[in-house]
C-alpha cells in the first residue's frame, strides 16, 4: 500500500508523523512525504543576494522537516520518499497525486477544533473532495494507539463495502463497530402521502421508519460479513438520525481511534454538487477519518 503525507510547517506536524508512525498499515508500505513552498513574495527592494539567501534557507527549512519527518518513520515503511515542491498547495499535491497514484493521501486538518470542522477551501476539505484516492484527514491533537478501535460507517452501498476490504487489509486492529444510520422521516414527505389525514400521517411515518431501519440492519449485516474477516472483534450499532450528525456523535461516545466512511467516488463538481456525507461527517468527527473511495 502507498501513503502520501502533506506535511506542513504547523507545531502539529509531529504528532501527524508520530500518528502515522503507529497507524496499522500493511506489511511492505511505502511512504511518500511533501512539503509545498507556497509563492513567496518578497519586496524588489531586497537585494538580489539577500534574495538567494533568504530562499536558501526557506528550502533548508522544508528539507530539514521531511528529513525530520523521514527519520521517525524510516523503520515503520519499507520505503520514505521526501519530496519538496514550489506553488499553490492544493494544485501541487494533485498533481503528485495523479503522478505517484497513492492509495490513500494523507493530511493534517491543521489544529482545528473537531467542533469547527474544516474550513471551506482548506487544502485537507479540497483534498477529500478532488482527490481521486481515498483520504485520511488527522486532527491535530490525536494519539495513535497501540491496536485502534474503529467505527465503520455503512449503508450498504458498495462504497461501504470498499470501506470494509480496506480494513481487512490493517494488521492488529482491536474493534469494529460497524454502524448504519437511519434517516429520520421528513415531514413533508408525510404530508404529501397522507393527504392531510393525520392518522394515515402517523402509520405511513411508522411504516416508513421500520422499513429504513430494515435496510440499515441489512446494510449493517452484509458489511460485517466483509468487515469480519480482519479477524478484529466485530460489534454492531443502529442509529436514529442523519448520518452528518449521528455518526461523528457515535463514535465521540464510543471513543474510537479512527472512523471509517466509504465513498460513492465523486469528485471535483459533481461531489460539491450532490453534497458529500463523508465530507459532513469529516468537518465534526472527533478522530481521524479515513474516507475510502474505490480503488
Amino acid at each position: 500500500m502507498h501513503f502520501l503525507l502533506a506535511l506542513d510547517e504547523s507545531r502539529y506536524a509531529d504528532a501527524i508523523v508520530a500518528w502515522m508512525a503507529r497507524f496499522p498499515h500493511p506489511v511492505g508500505s511505502r511512504l511518500t512525504l511533501v512539503h509545498v513552498l507556497e509563492p513567496w513574495d518578497v519586496p524588489k527592494t531586497v537585494a538580489q543576494a539577500d534574495r538567494t539567501a533568504l530562499q536558501r534557507r526557506r528550502d533548508a527549512g522544508a528539507q530539514s522537516l521531511l528529513a525530520r519527518a523521514a527519520h521517525r518513520l524510516w523503520n515503520a515503511y519499507s520505503g520514505v520518499e521526501t519530496i519538496v515542491l514550489e506553488g499553490l498547495p492544493i494544485y501541487e499535491l494533485l498533481r503528485l497525486i495523479h503522478a505517484k497514484r497513492p492509495d490513500v493521501v494523507v493530511s493534517g486538518t491543521r489544529g482545528l477544533e473537531a467542533a469547527k470542522g474544516l474550513v471551506l477551501g482548506s487544502v485537507s476539505q479540497r483534498l477529500l473532495t478532488y482527490a481521486p484516492c481515498s483520504a485520511m484527514l488527522i486532527p491535530a491533537k490525536t494519539k495513535a494507539a497501540r491496536r485502534m478501535k474503529v467505527m465503520l460507517a455503512t449503508d450498504g452501498s458498495p462504497g461501504a463495502e470498499e470501506a470494509a476490504r480496506f480494513l481487512t487489509a490493517l494488521p492488529d486492529l482491536d474493534r469494529i463497530t460497524v454502524l448504519s444510520a437511519a434517516r429520520p422521516i421528513s415531514p413533508l414527505d408525510i404530508a404529501r402521502g397522507a393527504g392531510g389525514d393525520k392518522r394515515k400521517a402517523r402509520e405511513l411515518a411508522a411504516e416508513l421508519m421500520k422499513s429504513r431501519l430494515e435496510a440499515a440492519q441489512r446494510a449493517v449485516e452484509r458489511t460485517v460479513k466483509i468487515a469480519s474477516l480482519s479477524g478484529a472483534t466485530i460489534k454492531t450499532s443502529l442509529v436514529t438520525g442523519h448520518p452528518a450528525e449521528v455518526i461523528p456523535r457515535a463514535a465521540r461516545r464510543s471513543r474510537c481511534d479512527l472512523l471509517v466512511i466509504g465513498s460513492r467516488g465523486l469528485t471535483g463538481r459533481e461531489a460539491t454538487a450532490l453534497g458529500s456525507v463523508s465530507l459532513a461527517v469529516a468537518q465534526q468527527a472527533p478522530c481521524p477519518v479515513l474516507v475510502v473511495k474505490p480503488s
